[in-house]
């Protein structure tokens, strides 16, 4: 028993003889990580183990565990022969995955490019710790690309998805806009920002992928009653303060004129013209209210030359969309207004006087009839003649006419001086060649010329005798001499001699006493004289047989004038005209007496009575008349009637053409 018990000493004794001791302080980085020896927790280093190893396979295993850092296992066997052991902790590590959008970038982790080129999309792998209150440390990721913001955002070791997404946001600022005139809504690419003085809207400047360059923006203004203002702006460095001018609504505008070359006036002023003939002018519509309603002007188009004109024509140009050209088409004005001077008789309490009157009358600029062979102008008068009554020598080869003059404001009630007022009496072939010759000297009223039946002499009222009108005779060759035949203290106008074998005078005489004008007859060489009707009347005229007298008398009802026909020895008339609403005058016998010719009012022309010549067939010896039958109807001025030697044209006075001349139309 004692001998086994030996044995089992001395064993163990063999065995406890074999281990391996060794005695390590350990300690970690960080210094306050927990230590963990074969899985017992001794606490935070420094720590000074023992270690026994029985055999070369036996290890020990140290673990330094720090909250932010990985577990750091150490294996220790029994040739680890260095007293100390320092744990070096590696913080904790993940991968991360970045993505950017709306375009690649430069990708920094901490202020540290991960990426040398932009990239859509990156991962890389990140150490997490904490710091001395156990505090996780964060990472910044950052995206980078020129113009714009950069896109930020904190990655921790707590995030659950380890996914990132970074947006790249357009660079803004804030802008300050002010606008002429302020109170305009300011837009920028066309939608609000608000009501000018802007300040502070925030605005985007977004990038072109393709260029990298900032895309331009249209900053605009916008108020009724003016022209937009836009500007483009960009990031433009960062600045923020902009103006922007709105527009007047200004346009060019350019006038055709039909005819070319017309006077072109806006609001009054002329405008010049381009070589084409086509007024020009740049016109500006500012607003004139509140409501925003833009300037308009007032064109003017007219044109005159010397020998045409046109009706001008107004029409009010506005901003009308911008429209740019007008086409004005003028229409001619056919008519022209013509002085006519004529001889008035006056009665005041002095009695009878004659004085100049001014008549305004409408010529046609063209001279022609509508549905007869156009009349032959006899006279090439200057412009301004005023031509009086005419005659026609008996046999059919002279003319005989008065021209008149006076002061132009004469008759318009001022009392005309005598010298003022004046005529004289001119010759011209019935052939129209030659020109005329003047058979009186102008220096007093010769009027109303007439030819003797033998043709050798001219009656004529005139005041070169006396105060009054007075019959005279010159002799129709111009010889020297004047013979008055009527010497009363009447006015005698209108005479006209018969060819009986004692010649009588008819004329019109005006009685102080009387106010209506009285038709006398008178022998020749003697002094009775005879009233030939109770009617009275003006303008007498004896027939070719002397056995008629045709005149004219007023109508008391209507105050126009019909043209009646007499017995030469007087009585009671026959009114040949009958037209109470027409003015009729200035009758004409044909050299057989078998027609009359006259002036009258009875036809209208563009909405007017106008003086033409008519033509009565009095054939029907003292029966009724035929019908009349108009001669002239070119709508101008004529009168003064007289038939040519062979009764197939007519001798008359007419404004057509725009002045007093002597025309000669055929009737048959």
């Amino acid at each position: 028993m004692i001998q086994r018990l030996l044995c089992i000493v001395a064993l163990a004794l063999l065995v406890g003889g074999c281990a391996t001791t060794r005695v390590v302080t350990i300690s970690t980085k960080p210094a306050d990580a927990t230590i963990s020896i074969d899985g017992v927790t001794r606490g935070r280093g420094p720590i000074t183990e023992t270690f026994t190893f029985s055999s070369a396979e036996q290890t020990h295993r140290v673990v330094a565990s720090r909250m932010g850092y990985k577990d750091t296992p150490v294996t220790l066997n029994r040739d680890y022969r260095r007293q100390d052991l320092l744990i070096e902790l590696k913080p904790l590590t993940r991968v991360i995955h970045i993505t950017v959008a709306p375009v690649p970038a430069i990708i920094s982790v901490d202020g540290k490019p991960i990426t040398s080129e932009p990239v859509s999309a990156v991962s890389k792998e990140l150490e997490f710790t904490v710091d001395s209150k156990n505090q996780w440390i964060t990472h910044t990721i950052t995206a980078e690309r020129p113009n714009y913001d950069p896109a930020v955002q904190t990655v921790s070791w707590t995030d659950r998805d380890p996914s990132y997404t970074l947006l790249l946001q357009a660079k803004k600022k804030n802008l300050n806009i002010t606008t002429e005139p302020p109170g305009a809504d300011v837009l920028i690419d066309y939608e609000k920002l608000g009501v000018s003085p802007v300040r502070g809207a925030a605005v985007e400047f977004p990038v072109d992928p393709a260029s990298n360059e900032f895309i331009p923006r249209k900053l605009r203004a916008e108020k009724p009653g003016y022209m937009p203002g836009e500007i483009t702006i960009s990031w433009d460095s960062g600045r923020t303060d902009y103006h922007v001018d709105l527009g007047v609504y200004t346009k060019d505008i350019r006038i055709v004129t039909d005819p070319p070359g017309a006077v072109v006036k806006i609001d009054g002023h002329e405008i010049p013209s381009d070589r084409s003939g086509a007024a020009f002018a740049t016109l500006q519509f500012p607003p004139v209210n509140e409501k925003a309603e833009l300037k308009t002007y007032t064109c003017t188009v007219s044109k005159k030359t010397a020998d045409s004109e046109w009706e001008p024509q107004s029409f009010t140009i506005g901003w009308e969309n911008g429209r740019t050209e007008y086409r004005v088409t003028l229409k001619e004005i056919l008519t022209r207004p013509v002085k006519l001077l004529m001889p008035n008789m006056r009665r005041s309490d002095d009695g009878w006087e004659v004085v100049p009157e001014w008549v305004d009358t409408i010529a046609m600029k063209d001279v022609t009839e509508p549905e007869r062979p156009s009349p032959q102008q006899l006279t090439r008068l200057a412009k301004g003649t005023q031509i009086g009554s005419l005659a026609v020598s008996p046999d059919g080869s002279r003319l005989v006419f008065a021209v008149l003059s006076a002061s132009p404001d004469a008759g318009t009630g001022r009392t005309a001086a005598r010298s003022e007022f004046c005529s004289q009496l001119l010759l011209i072939n019935t052939d129209g060649s030659g020109g005329a010759s003047i058979l009186t000297d102008g220096k007093s009223l010769d009027l109303m010329p007439w030819y003797s039946p033998r043709g050798d002499q001219i009656l004529f009222s005139s005041n070169r005798s006396a105060r009054k009108l007075q019959v005279h005779a010159i002799s129709a060759d111009g010889a020297p001499g004047i013979t008055r035949l009527t010497t009363g203290d009447t006015n005698d106008l209108w005479p006209t001699i018969d060819s009986d074998p004692k010649p009588r005078l008819f004329y019109q005489a005006m009685v102080d006493t009387r106010a209506d004008p009285r038709l006398y007859m008178t022998q020749l060489g003697t002094i009775f004289q005879t009233d030939l009707t109770t009617l009275g009347g003006t303008q007498p005229r004896v027939s070719p047989r002397n056995d008629a007298i045709i005149f004219a008398a007023v109508n008391e009802k209507t105050g126009k004038r019909d043209i009646f026909r007499v017995r030469d020895s007087g009585g009671v008339p026959q009114n040949l005209t009958n037209t109470p609403d027409a003015d009729e005058c200035d009758p004409s016998w044909s050299r057989d007496g078998s027609k009359i010719v006259f002036a009258s009012d009875r036809a209208t022309a563009d909405g007017r009575n106008n003086y033409d010549i008519w033509m009565l067939d009095l054939s029907n010896a003292q029966g009724p008349a035929h019908e009349p039958v108009q001669i002239t109807a070119n709508a101008s001025h004529d009168d003064c009637p007289v038939f040519d030697l062979s009764g197939s044209s007519v001798f008359f006075r007419s404004n057509r053409g725009g002045q007093w001349q002597i025309w000669n139309i055929a009737v048959k």
